[in-house]
């Protein structure tokens, strides 16, 4: 008798949406689908048509398992996960939807990670926020260091996963895990997600330095202030301190701060290079959600009266055209450490 399959639906076909709906058709017990918001139909067409992704995640061969679905209701429809890796911009709208179409049994599993803005709560919380209470305990997150091209030509990645439930969270891993992926599970939801947040605004220095041709003695200075403020952050917004060390710390923020695929690097890169924040985007031309978690820690600061050194200086040189290279020095120069 064949096992029936879990059935599981990512939200979302950018890089990262495309590669995890790729990585989860190798286990064979998944169905697997996909799904895109209506004004952006094109990823879907291609993947559907060609079984490429060409705008996000191109030259991947993707598996003809995937299934594609234009109408949200019918994608979710019997699905048992479904893993949001929308913009973090669009999971209040992306969520309401999705409301209507849930049963109480359906995993809610957050991989855009990011800051509301407006009152300074992690994802999971606005996730949360946005569905019936029938819903609100069955949401969880992963976060690592997963650069998606790397992850979908199979390269040993390990991720964190947090939440509440013991057994929702053995039904993610499983669904999730294969040779190539491992899932590691941690208490500190709190924690994974902040880590997950702000590990963009500091790629974003981290990108500058690589504009400026500076060496890896400049970056590793970044690097280690960057670990440094983020778990003050953690810590003052009720997560633990430690958990920076965890594969969603400073496992997520190596990944994302060195590979050359990633958006808030290049984006730091061509900023260095252009002294301009919208050529520098425009270069990239998707979104970077580094510029978001920037403008989120000056409010942060402010509000938990914390002093981060460093995402002020990359604030300043997104907000001050032609002056970039000084401001990056003065920071070195002016700064008691």
């Amino acid at each position: 008798m064949e096992k029936q399959k879990t059935i599981i639906t990512v939200l979302g076909a950018g890089n990262m949406g495309t590669a995890l709906t790729q990585v989860l058709t190798d286990n064979k017990n998944n169905e697997v689908r996909i799904w895109n918001w209506e004004g952006d139909r094109k990823p879907l067409k291609e993947i559907e048509k060609y079984r490429e992704n060409k705008l996000y995640l191109k030259g991947i061969k993707l598996s003809k398992r995937i299934k594609v679905f234009y109408s949200l209701e019918e994608a979710l429809k019997n699905s048992e996960i479904i893993f949001l890796v929308v913009p973090s911009s669009a999971i209040k709208e992306t969520v309401k939807k999705v409301n209507k179409f849930l049963n109480k049994k359906t995993i809610i599993v957050d991989c855009s990670k990011g800051i509301d803005k407006n009152n300074l709560k992690i994802i999971t919380d606005v996730i949360k926020d946005n569905l019936d209470k029938n819903f609100k305990n069955n949401v969880y997150s992963i976060s690592g260091p997963a650069v998606a091209l790397q992850m979908v030509k199979k390269n040993l990645t390990m991720m964190n996963l947090s939440g509440r439930n013991t057994k929702d969270r053995k039904k993610i891993k499983k669904t999730l895990e294969n040779d190539y992926l491992k899932i590691i599970e941690i208490e500190d939801l709190i924690g994974l997600e902040i880590a997950g947040s702000f590990k963009n605004a500091y790629t974003i220095a981290i990108g500058l330095c690589d504009g400026f041709d500076f060496s890896l003695n400049s970056k590793a200075i970044v690097f280690t202030f960057a670990i440094k403020e983020i778990s003050e952050v953690i810590k003052k917004m009720g997560g633990k301190k430690e958990t920076i060390f965890e594969l969603a710390g400073i496992g997520d923020l190596l990944a994302t701060a060195f590979a050359k695929e990633s958006r808030n690097r290049r984006f730091g890169e061509n900023l260095a290079k252009e002294l301009n924040k919208e050529k520098a985007l425009k270069k990239v031309g998707q979104t970077v959600e580094g510029i978001e978690a920037v403008n989120c820690l000056k409010i942060i600061s402010k509000k938990y009266k914390i002093k981060l050194p460093l995402n002020d200086m990359v604030y300043k040189c997104l907000n001050n055209d032609k002056q970039t290279k000084k401001i990056f020095f003065d920071f070195f120069k002016n700064n008691k450490f």
